[in-house]
């Protein structure tokens, strides 16, 4: 029986969790939900690299395949709306991740806000630099956002480079990232490219052209513009156009805007209970907080709430009960309460 590529991305979470999340915790990842539950699931469970790599899809449409998969006898319930897969579901799952690997270079977590934007910048920009090199003015602007429109401005007035050069500096630069990228075609991205003469072809009109599944096709799209962000992070030497077109997306990643603000209480030295005064926020708001901030850096001590004694047990309590279930892990641990579990295994799902 044919198996859909997003069904196969569903079963490869659903073995992933192993029964110790719903299946709407699937939804919220994918969606790229910026709760606290969501953000340490997509650590602890090493499923960072899809988050929010399916931002459109709905809870409709993912229990209509989850129903599919469970007819199929790929899954079944342990309880409700937790599920794992069956032997066959497993069998099943290693030849579909054979035939449509979810690509290596994807990194949602990373990647989900500034490889928008960056995809943004630099197709207007290859359009703009096209027909000026054609001396064409008459043309429909690829992109019609505003700030990046302003964006271009600014960047064509203050990068330094020749316009005459930009086209032939990006082209290299591209092929050479596009030329390590063993495992995705990079035909994904070049036919979208609008330039003199040339129209880009859209989402769906690629996948057929290439006859890939459209979800297989949007993952290798991402997967393509991650592995570009990733070389560029990783040797901005060797790319310095597109590390200036990468510059000022923001940061890699983000702490929701709430959390900046305690964040910054934080660092003024500031306790859960008078920030929570404060911000007029009840104290578990905080704490979600405080565990949202230890997921995205690495440098967070969390020894200020959980001492290192007490770390030690946590982490043996979740070895001992072999499971992420933060109750499985108190009742081991009694003494501590949520929050200093949360904590700790945001840091321990760090270090997986």
């Amino acid at each position: 029986m044919h198996i859909s590529y997003l069904k196969t991305v569903i079963m490869y979470c659903v073995n992933e969790l192993q029964g110790q999340r719903t299946i709407y915790s699937i939804l919220h990842l994918l969606n790229g939900k910026k709760s606290s539950q969501t953000i340490q699931d997509a650590h602890l469970f090493q499923l960072t690299p899809l988050f929010r790599s399916f931002g459109n899809l709905s809870r409709g449409v993912l229990e209509h395949l989850a129903e599919e998969i469970i007819n199929s006898s790929w899954m079944t319930a342990i309880e409700e709306k937790h599920y794992i897969l069956t032997a066959e579901g497993k069998r099943e799952l290693e030849r579909s991740l054979l035939e449509c690997p979810i690509p290596s270079s994807l990194n949602g977590w990373l990647y989900h806000s500034t490889g928008e934007l960056f995809w943004e910048r630099i197709t207007l920009l290859i359009q703009v630099i096209s027909h000026l090199n054609y001396n064409n003015a008459k043309y429909l602007p690829i992109q019609r956002k505003r700030d990046v429109h302003e964006w271009l401005k600014d960047f064509l007035r203050t990068s330094g480079i020749a316009r005459n050069e930009v086209g032939v500096m990006l082209y290299r630069e591209l092929g050479q990232c596009l030329e390590e990228l063993s495992e995705i075609n990079p035909a994904v991205l070049t036919l979208r490219l609008t330039g003199y003469n040339r129209i880009g072809l859209t989402a769906v009109q690629a996948s057929e052209l290439l006859r890939i599944n459209q979800d297989y096709y949007h993952h290798q799209f991402l997967g393509a513009i991650h592995h570009i962000l990733e070389s560029v992070k990783e040797n901005p030497a060797e790319f310095p156009l597109i590390y200036k077109i990468m510059s000022g997306s923001g940061n890699e990643v983000q702490l929701t805007l709430s959390a900046q603000k305690t964040y910054s209480l934080l660092k003024q030295g500031l306790d859960l209970d008078e920030i929570a005064k404060i911000r007029r926020l009840k104290k578990s708001t905080i704490e979600d907080h405080v565990v949202e901030v230890a997921l995205n850096d690495r440098s967070f001590n969390i020894s200020r709430y959980v001492s290192e004694e007490r770390q030690k047990l946590i982490i043996n309590a979740a070895n001992i009960a072999d499971s992420l279930q933060l109750k499985q892990i108190r009742q081991i641990v009694p003494e501590s309460d949520y929050f200093e579990i949360r904590l700790v295994m945001a840091k321990l799902g760090e270090r997986q």
